[in-house]
């Protein structure tokens, strides 16, 4: 299939040659090109140059190298004056053409040798200096087995907002910022969840409460945000309820790639820069385990919830809930050290009820996969 598909990167490469490009795409990614590299040993196996700067805008010199002036007369001592610098849209777009035709040539390279991830990479920078539309008719062969692309346009963030919380997600707060009235007869909840018979340790978790019956209001949708920030995602773990909305901000100064293979809601949110976001809807209930996939130690999680009433516990696993009608509850939990949640009975009474949860710490462990399941770190 790579074999048929080579006519078409060529083709490509050919109408790079007549399409716009934006000076600002060519200037912000064209810094992140291949660095050099010395030329391979006799019999040595060479791989694709990977993408340095790890996305970052490092500092680029003219966009469009001066030439050398051919030789000036004969004679002893003559030297070569250099050719002024070519500047202007035709420069800027010549400049941007042949450097995403160089990425397109080694994605290409890449996924000859197997390393699909690289390839998707280089293609993606392609596709920042000249655009996505350009270079659709390609994008299934680089993508094919990553989670679906979201290609809805960047939005403009305000770079100036303040950190989100390490955690968020609360039913409660939810319903106080809603002014949603407690019940008349209340009873209270408070716990502590356990991993493996120990306290959490540092570990997130998630409690959920759903009548015994079934029979519940669903909650309302909420647009809430969960940024990139120092090469970490705010808050690290999230609690929504189904049909929520979550903007993915960008307040680095690197480009990162936010995705999820996880079942319920995969996603691929692709490259973009600082001051840029990307949005997403989560329609099934379900635990979602975010990456970066240019920074392996990124990672988070994204609890989505059809229960009416949801907690997201502290480091050491406490919880509480203050406002509950007395009845028979499923209750459900689950820590990020968990593969999946587990389910028990639990009678809350008017007043003060307590509770201690256990659950498994059989989490895989270690940087999670690539977006085509490759292994990192």
């Amino acid at each position: 299939m790579i074999a048929a598909e080579r006519p078409r990167v060529q083709c490509a490469l050919m109408k790079l040659r007549t399409s716009p490009v934006g000076m600002a795409a060519v200037a912000a990614v064209l810094a992140c090109s291949t660095s050099a590299k010395p030329p391979a040993q006799p019999g040595e196996v060479t791989q694709p140059t990977p993408v340095t700067c790890d996305y970052e805008p490092c500092s680029a010199a003219d966009p469009v190298p001066a030439a050398a002036a051919a030789a000036g007369p004969a004679g002893a001592g003559t030297a070569a004056a250099p050719a002024p610098a070519r500047h202007g849209p035709v420069a800027e777009r010549a400049q941007g053409l042949r450097a995403a035709a160089d990425q397109l040539d080694k994605a290409q390279a890449a996924l000859d040798n197997g390393n699909r991830n690289l390839a998707e990479q280089l293609f993606s920078t392609a596709e920042l200096l000249v655009g996505a539309d350009l270079l659709a008719p390609l994008a299934r062969q680089f993508r094919e087995g990553a989670p679906p692309r979201v290609t809805t346009p960047t939005q403009k963030i305000d770079t100036t907002a303040p950190p989100q919380p390490r955690v968020a997600g609360s039913s409660e707060a939810e319903d106080e910022t809603d002014r949603v009235p407690p019940p008349r007869n209340e009873g209270s909840l408070t716990g502590t969840l356990q991993v493996d018979g120990r306290a959490a340790g540092g570990a997130f978790g998630l409690i959920t409460l759903e009548p015994a019956d079934g029979k519940w209001k669903p909650r309302s949708p909420k647009h809430v945000v969960l940024e990139q920030r120092n090469r970490e995602f705010l808050p690290h773990v999230m609690a929504i309820s189904v049909g929520s909305t979550v903007a993915f901000p960008n307040f680095d100064a690197v480009f990162h790639n936010v995705f999820s293979s996880s079942p319920s809601s995969p996603f691929d949110l692709g490259l973009y820069r600082a001051g840029e976001a990307r949005e997403f809807t989560f329609p099934k209930e379900g635990i979602v385990r975010l990456g970066c996939n240019l920074h392996a130690n990124m990672s988070a999680y994204i609890a989505v919830v059809s229960a009416p009433a949801y907690v997201v516990t502290d480091g050491e696993g406490h919880f509480a809930f203050k406002h509950l009608p007395p009845g028979n509850y499923k209750l459900k939990a689950w820590s990020e050290r968990s593969r999946a949640p587990i389910t028990q009975d639990i009678a809350i009474k008017t007043g003060k009820n307590a509770v201690t949860v256990g659950v498994t710490g059989d989490a895989a462990k270690g940087p999670q996969p690539d977006k085509f399941g490759g292994k990192r770190g």
